[in-house]
């Protein structure tokens, strides 16, 4: 199944994965980034560039250096 976060309806899914990280800009950014973290069951994938995700409030702690 492939579908956004925000018509899982509050459900979870084994894993999710997160891109364009560049496309929302606005304030809902991180409380969306934070939906879409929380329905993972298993695994976050998030793709994007690694000085992109560096520089994320929510996402820069989980790069490793």
């Amino acid at each position: 199944m492939c579908d956004t976060f925000l018509r899982f309806k509050g459900l979870e899914r084994l894993a999710v994965i997160v891109t364009d990280l560049g496309g929302v800009v606005n304030s809902k950014r991180e409380v969306r980034l934070y939906i879409a973290l929380t329905r993972a069951l298993d695994l976050v994938r998030v793709v994007g560039e690694a000085a992109s995700v560096r520089e994320d409030p929510v996402l820069g702690h989980l790069v490793a250096t």
